[in-house]
This record gives structure tokens, sequence and C-alpha cells, in this order.
């Protein structure tokens, strides 16, 4: 059973990796992004633990192409966003973490409704799933250091071209 939640927390945390790439060439201080995303995760998990019986059946797989949007919208922000200074950068970075770690942190909290139906809402469920985002963020994090990713990183449109592809993704399931 354990080895079925960690399975599924790492199949819903991909698109957590591929965020965290994004996200590395924005962000000056990593650490609190990624604490903040596995926060939100985690919270959102633990809610949905203990709300599985409201919600049962109005949840639906579309449900999750939210989060799409929202990354969509992150990405376009990105693009457009102008140089702040320090303090509304901090808010700013603070936001961010929140907004995306309720984008991909949806697919976690309908994954841990499926496994709360089957039985396995116990409070490691969700920490389970918190934790596996936060280190598929972290590996995103510490792969866009490297030399190709840093090159890549001087194209100022990609990282945010990449959170609008990946919520284009997640989109994608509305019509699949």
């Amino acid at each position: 059973m354990i080895a079925y939640i960690i399975i599924t927390a790492l199949t819903v945390s991909i698109d957590s990796f591929v965020c965290g790439f994004s996200l590395a060439f924005n962000i000056k201080k990593k650490l609190p992004i990624v604490l903040g995303i596995a926060l939100t995760v985690f919270l959102m998990c633990l809610l949905t633990n203990y709300l599985t019986v409201l919600f049962a059946d109005k949840i639906t797989e579309q449900t999750t192409c939210i989060g799409g949007v929202i990354l969509i919208l992150v990405g376009v922000y990105n693009i457009f966003k102008k140089s702040t200074n320090h303090s509304k950068k901090v808010k700013s970075d603070l936001l961010q973490s929140v907004v995306t770690g309720f984008a991909v942190g949806l697919d976690g909290a309908v994954a841990n409704l499926s496994l709360s139906l089957m039985g396995m809402n116990a409070f490691y469920v969700p920490l389970i799933i918190a934790v596996t985002h936060a280190l598929a963020i972290a590996l995103g994090i510490s792969l866009a250091s490297t030399r190709l990713a840093l090159k890549m990183a001087k194209i100022g449109f990609l990282p945010p071209l990449i959170l609008i592809i990946l919520g284009g993704y997640k989109l994608s399931g509305l019509f699949i």
C-alpha cells in the first residue's frame, strides 16, 4: 500500500520538476519558494483528506485542468513583468510560490482524493505527496544550474514559455 502511495505521489510530481526547472531562472532565493510550494501542496492535500466525503461526487478529472490555466497565467505574467524593487520581489516570489503550489498541487490533491476514497486517508498521504513535489522542484532547480540550462536561461522568454507549455499539456486532459 505504501509503495502505491509513493508511486502515485511521484507520478503527480512530474510537473513540479518542470516547474522547478523553469522557476530556477526567475528567483534568487530558492529554498523559500520550494518550501512555499510544498506547504501549499501539503495543505491542499490535507484539506482534501478531510473533505473527501463532501466532494467525492463533484470532483472530476477536468478539475486538474484548472492547474493548467494557472500555470499558463503565471508563465504569461513572468514574460511581461517588469523589474521591481527587492521588497516587492520578495512578496512576488512568495505569491508566485503559493500560486505555483496551487497549480502543480491540484493534481496531487485530486490524487489524494482518489487515495482517500480508497481508504488511504492517513496524515502521511498528504505529507508524502508534498515531499515528492518538493523533491521534484528541488531537482528541477538543481538541474537548471547546469551549463546547458544556464545557456538556455539567457533566452529571457524560455522559462515562462516552459510554464505555458506545461499548462497547455495539463489542459490537454480536457480533450483526451
